[in-house]
């Protein structure tokens, strides 16, 4: 490992120097400002100095071996999850269901509601309505209100006058936090009704920190870039005046996370808080299944769904709520920022699992 210092007018500057000589993946250790020595230093601009660590070559070359065969692992697992789902199934097809909900159970599991999920939410249609006595018409209203409650409310930020409020944004690389996060700051700034401050603790990547110090330029917010707990407790300090804090966690393999993290440990030590597990749309079922499990120490959070665009359906809306019970708040249907963020619509995602209207 090598360490090297960059200067530059601002941070922006200076990281873009860092991100041009070293790639995306040298972690940032400190940023501070620094003058030049002696007299003619005191009458210059303050520069700001980043001292980051990279890798030499050989490391390097060691790290892509580790990546082929993290890959290779991972293809393992998901064949592992393949064989699982098709042993699954062949033991739950032996669930019957009444003909009258057969088309619903088929048309659940078409839009990527899991078997199981879609075959026990029905069951329970099965054993407290008399369906013999229902039409066709009553029997889709009556699997309607049933998927709408096991849906649930969404649960949008709640904001109180004169409370702060932090908000922390957590989940698995690649799944948006830093865009999600930038939209909702984006909203709240278009509103013009709370005074906003955002920190973010992903130092791991760089390009991570330099997409949201460019949202908060542009939105004019103040950033505090926090590499350790300490670090985090003195920004929340300094946003003390603040209504709300936004803060942007650093996206780990889910398998990895445990409650021992500093981040958590964070949460914990927060009042006033509101947690956002964010999830791609796209992750399939065995996937999701694994990520909330991993997270499920975590006793309170709220689900936000990221690139709903990209998926063929709203299946895994269900499926998170059947296996967890958390309200979903939001869903992101694109990267502009601030427009492609929504409050989850309970009633569309029904419309779309039953195929009424498609996404």
């Amino acid at each position: 490992m090598k360490i090297k210092k960059f200067y530059g007018v601002s941070t922006y500057d200076a990281m873009l120097k860092m991100k041009k000589e070293l790639g995306s993946d040298a972690v940032i250790l400190n940023t501070r400002t620094v003058r030049e020595k002696g007299l003619i230093g005191f009458f210059k601009k303050p520069k700001v100095e980043i001292t980051a660590v990279y890798e030499e070559k050989d490391a390097f070359k060691l790290n892509v071996s580790n990546n082929n065969l993290n890959k290779i692992n991972q293809e393992l697992e998901n064949l592992k999850n393949m064989v699982e789902g098709i042993s699954s199934s062949i033991v739950e097809k032996k669930t019957e269901i009444p003909k009258k909900l057969e088309i619903y159970q088929k048309k659940l599991i078409e839009n990527g509601v899991n078997y199981y999920i879609a075959t026990a939410i029905l069951k329970t249609i099965e054993e407290q309505i008399n369906l013999k006595d229902q039409d066709e018409e009553r029997i889709e209203e009556i699997v309607k209100y049933t998927l709408l409650e096991y849906i649930g409310d969404a649960k949008p930020l709640c904001l109180n006058k004169g409370e702060q409020k932090v908000v922390f944004f957590i989940g698995p690389t690649g799944v948006g936090k830093t865009t999600t996060l930038a939209k909702m700051a984006a909203q709240l700034v278009i509103n013009n009704q709370y005074n906003i401050g955002l920190i973010t603790s992903d130092t791991y990547r760089i390009a991570a920190v330099d997409q949201l110090k460019t949202y908060s330029d542009i939105l004019k917010l103040p950033l505090k870039v926090v590499y350790d707990e300490k670090d985090m407790f003195q920004a929340l300090a300094n946003f003390r005046e603040k209504d709300i804090i936004l803060v942007d966690t650093a996206g780990k393999n889910h398998k990895q996370i445990d409650e021992k993290d500093e981040i958590v440990n964070i949460m914990k030590s927060v009042k006033n808080k509101e947690i956002y597990l964010v999830v791609s749309g796209t992750t399939s079922y065995n996937t999701l299944k694994s990520i909330i499990s991993h997270y499920d120490f975590i006793e309170d959070y709220s689900i936000i769904f990221t690139k709903i665009d990209e998926a063929d359906n709203y299946g895994n809306v269900l499926n998170a709520k059947y296996l967890t019970k958390k309200p979903v708040s939001y869903i992101t249907t694109g990267q502009n920022v601030p427009d492609d963020i929504e409050i989850f619509d309970r009633d569309k995602a029904v419309k779309c699992l039953i195929g009424e209207n498609i996404l």
